[in-house]
C-alpha cells in the first residue's frame, strides 16, 4: 500500500493492490465452504501489507484465521511452522512470500502429509514458480491482477497474443499481460500530453482517466486516487502446469 496510499504524485498504479489479492483470496476460500484457514507470512513490509488484506477478507465473511504465523524473509525455517498447520487442521494455507520461500514451505507442509489448499499472490503467478513447486504444483492457487492470459473474448488478451505471436514470443503470460497493460496507459498518458510532453503534462494527463477502456478493463486515476485498476481473480495450477481459471 505504501504505492497507494498516501497518493505518491509521481507514482501510478495500473494493478490492483496485494491487499485487494489477499482479500479476494479468502473470501473465495470460505465461499467454498473452508473455515480454517491458516495464514504465513514473511516478516517485512509486504508480508504485513497482504495480510492486512488477508485480514479484511476475514472480517468480511465473519472469520478468524485458524493460525496466523510469520516467518523470516532472509532466512525462512518452516520447521517449528508446519507442526502447527497440522495440529491446527488447516483445510487452506494462504503462503505470502517471494516464489523460492512459498515453494520450499510447500514441499516441507506436504511431506509432513497436509493436503490443505495451497494459494499464494500474483508475485508468484510465473512459470519459474509453478516449476519450483514440481509435483506439488498441480492445483495451487495463484491469484491474478489481469484477466485470464488465454481468454480471446477479452481484448486486451487478444491483443497481447497477436502482438507476442507476431514477434515470436510464444504464449502470453501474466507478467507479460500486466506490463502490456501499463505500456498501454503509458502511451495513451503521453498521447495526451502531446504535443511537448513533459513530466508535469504527463501527471496531469494520467489524472484526466476517467473509465479509459484499455481492452475489456477501465482505468481510472484523479488528483487523490492513482489506483488505476481493482481487478482480483484467481487461477490455479494444471495438470500441464498451466494457470487455468
Amino acid at each position: 500500500m505504501v504505492l497507494h496510499q498516501p497518493v505518491n504524485p509521481w507514482v501510478f498504479n495500473v494493478r490492483a493492490t496485494y491487499q485487494r489479492e489477499a482479500e479476494r483470496a479468502v473470501r473465495h476460500l470460505s465461499l467454498i465452504g473452508m473455515d480454517r484457514i491458516a495464514v504465513l507470512q514473511p516478516d517485512d513490509s509486504f508480508g504485513d501489507d497482504a495480510a492486512t488484506g488477508a485480514l479484511k477478507g476475514f472480517a468480511g465473511v465473519g472469520k478468524q484465521p485458524v493460525l496466523h504465523e510469520k516467518f523470516d524473509r532472509t532466512k525462512p525455517d518452516f520447521a517449528p511452522l508446519v507442526p502447527k498447520i497440522i495440529k491446527a487442521d488447516a483445510q487452506a494455507v494462504l503462503f505470502i512470500g517471494s516464489g523460492g520461500a512459498v515453494a520450499d514451505g510447500v514441499r516441507q507442509l506436504r511431506a509432513a502429509g497436509s493436503r490443505a489448499q495451497l494459494v499464494t499472490l500474483s508475485n508468484n503467478a510465473s512459470s519459474g514458480f509453478v516449476k519450483s513447486l514440481g509435483p506439488h504444483a498441480r492445483g495451487t492457487v495463484v491469484s491474478q491482477i489481469f484477466p485470464y492470459e488465454r481468454s480471446l473474448a477479452t481484448p486486451i488478451v487478444k491483443e497481447a497474443m497477436d502482438i507476442a505471436k507476431a514477434s515470436g514470443r510464444g504464449d502470453v503470460t501474466p507478467a507479460m499481460l500486466e506490463g502490456y497493460a501499463a505500456a498501454k496507459v503509458l502511451v495513451e498518458g503521453l498521447r495526451r500530453a502531446s504535443p511537448g510532453a513533459t513530466r508535469e503534462k504527463l501527471k496531469t494527463a494520467l489524472e484526466t482517466f476517467r473509465r479509459f477502456d484499455i481492452g475489456g478493463l477501465e482505468v481510472t486515476f484523479t488528483p487523490t486516487d492513482h489506483s488505476g485498476l481493482d481487478y482480483a481473480d484467481l487461477s490455479i495450477v494444471g495438470e500441464d502446469g498451466a494457470f487455468r481459471r
